[in-house]
């Protein structure tokens, strides 16, 4: 339900002896149209005396310019404000008083400003909303990672790093094979034989003789050894010890 102009209020003074009375809406109104208002002045130094207004009024609000804290230097009215005054804070003037100071906090206010050490980096294009982000990790420099699937491991891509299991897995499967030979086989004249173990197997090849692939030893070419079976000749040694059996093909005397 919504006040009408001739709707009674009922008020209690705080002089004399406190009764009640009525009050319509409609003096109430007019007991707060008739109030004095803050008006906002603008800024100035308050820590200039010569920045004070000739003529204050009552209500006159302004905002300290002064980049530094300095003494209050604005005196008008029996009782303003005296000490120091910090950058932004406000003076208003009261009738007969004189200028009053609020003071803004001292006390910490919060963030004010956004530092990063690399990886981390500041965005600080907008002061009021820096964007804080983070460098990949290079082979040069640190950074945030990503951690490897094992897709990604068995394919190898690159720019992604393993986790220890995937590590720990990857070594035991060498492990596995590593150093063990599980068969050697030989084609003749290869010939393979035991070792002190599995994995040192010997690898061994058969002599040469009628019928056999094998071996061979080259036979000395210092002098006719005619009745030597297992020794192979040179051309060399042909040519020193036996006639060829064309004679056109002898050099001419």
């Amino acid at each position: 339900m919504a006040l009408e102009a001739a709707d009674v209020l009922v008020v209690q003074k705080v002089t004399g002896a406190q009764e009640n009375r009525k009050l319509s809406v409609q003096q109430l109104a007019e007991f707060i149209q008739s109030s004095n208002a803050v008006t906002f002045k603008g800024v100035a130094d308050l820590t200039l005396a010569s920045a004070e207004p000739a003529s204050a009024q009552n209500g006159d609000l302004y905002v300290n310019s002064a980049t530094a804290p300095g003494a209050f230097a604005w005196t008008g009215g029996t009782n303003p404000y005296t000490g120091t005054i910090q950058p932004n804070a406000q003076t208003i003037y009261v009738t007969t008083a004189g200028w009053q100071v609020t003071n803004n906090s001292t006390s910490n206010l919060g963030v004010e400003q956004v530092q990063g050490t690399l990886p981390i980096t500041i965005d600080g294009t907008v002061a009021a909303k820096p964007i804080v982000g983070v460098n990949e990790a290079t082979t040069l420099t640190s950074g945030v990672v990503t951690i490897a699937t094992d897709n990604d491991v068995a394919a190898g891509t690159q720019g992604v790093v393993v986790t220890a299991v995937q590590l720990k897995d990857t070594n035991d499967n060498l492990a596995a094979f590593e150093g063990t030979v599980l068969s050697v086989s030989g084609v003749d004249p290869i010939g393979v034989t035991p070792g002190t173990s599995t994995s040192t197997p010997e690898i061994t090849i058969k002599d040469s003789a009628v019928s056999q692939r094998g071996a061979v030893a080259l036979i000395s070419d210092s002098a006719v050894s005619a009745s030597n079976a297992t020794t192979a000749t040179t051309p060399k040694y042909v040519a020193d010890f036996y006639l060829n059996q064309n004679f056109n093909q002898l050099t001419d005397a």
